[in-house]
């Protein structure tokens, strides 16, 4: 209990500092990983990942470890070696915060507009990490935080694709369905909560499956709520095989519900496939907002 106060107190600190560091701004940082010790960073950082994470920290050291990776295999030598020392610092109980821009080259706003968007993403997700999703949704939030630190690192590297990559869009998603969660613990008749899926996947992530949990937690309380769950694809593939996959997610949701109390005759399955993505994307893209159980309480 008294690491658990100490740690918090910790977070809360470096979230103020890491906050007051986002009023400067810098275009040449200093190097941030070291190239030579890459390998033996990030061979560490896989060592001591726990498997399944439920608590924040942990879920935020996998997610590092998963960023370090990813840049390793891209060549990004130096940061995969960076992330990697992040993932180490979380597995020890280490308070890491997101990235400040100051740290990383960040285009000038009057060309790109980055640093603006980059601050309000950033404030956004300190804003939801303060006010408790660590705890209330621990895995959404090391995601959150992860993928908005591979943002910031693509913006570096490639500020042209950076507004298109998959760190944004991932981001963006995370953020979404955290946000969503709070409006899930109001139980917000008529607003969908979202359940995002993996690419081609059919099976609840882990950030779905608290979601989904806790919602039925919520209708066993209120005997009289119905859901409607609605399952969308992605605008990749063929129509037919995404109404498919779409109604095989939206199933995958009522189950879930299902195993958690709900009975059948309160749960509404239905599917459009690819027909009416959230965010409209041309054919073949592989948006992740767009893979999706829209769950409507009634």
């Amino acid at each position: 209990m008294q690491k658990s106060r100490i740690l918090g107190a910790a977070w809360a600190l470096l979230a103020g500092l890491s906050l007051a560091g986002c009023s400067t701004w810098s275009d040449n940082p200093s190097i941030r990983g070291n190239p030579q010790t890459a390998s033996w960073n990030l061979s560490n950082a896989k060592a001591g990942v726990t498997q399944n994470a439920t608590a924040f920290v942990p879920a935020l050291a996998s997610e590092y470890v998963q960023l370090a990776t990813t840049l390793d295999q891209r060549g990004d030598v130096a940061d995969a070696d960076y992330f990697a020392r992040k993932a180490i610092a979380a597995e020890r109980g280490v308070a890491v915060p997101p990235e400040a821009l100051t740290a990383w080259a960040i285009p000038m706003d009057n060309a790109t507009g980055f640093r603006a968007e980059l601050t309000a993403a950033r404030q956004r997700l300190v804003t939801a990490l303060d006010g408790g999703a660590r705890n209330r949704v621990p895995a959404l939030a090391a995601r959150a935080q992860a993928s908005f630190d591979c943002w910031i690192e693509r913006v570096e590297k490639d500020w042209a694709g950076a507004s298109k990559s998959e760190c944004r869009t991932a981001f963006l998603a995370a953020m979404d369905q955290i946000e969503g969660k709070t409006a899930t613990a109001a139980m917000g008749v008529g607003t969908p909560i979202n359940v995002f899926f993996e690419f081609g996947k059919t099976s609840l992530t882990r950030e779905g499956r608290e979601i989904v949990g806790q919602l039925a937690a919520q209708m066993k309380a209120n005997s009289k709520a119905t859901v409607t769950i609605l399952g969308k694809a992605d605008l990749t593939g063929s129509d037919a095989a995404n109404l498919a996959l779409s109604r095989r997610r939206a199933e995958a949701v009522a189950a879930e519900l299902r195993r958690g109390g709900v009975a059948a005759n309160r749960i509404t399955v239905q599917s459009v496939g690819m027909r009416q993505p959230p965010v409209a994307t041309a054919k073949g893209v592989r948006e992740p907002r767009n893979r999706v159980v829209e769950i409507t309480l009634h």
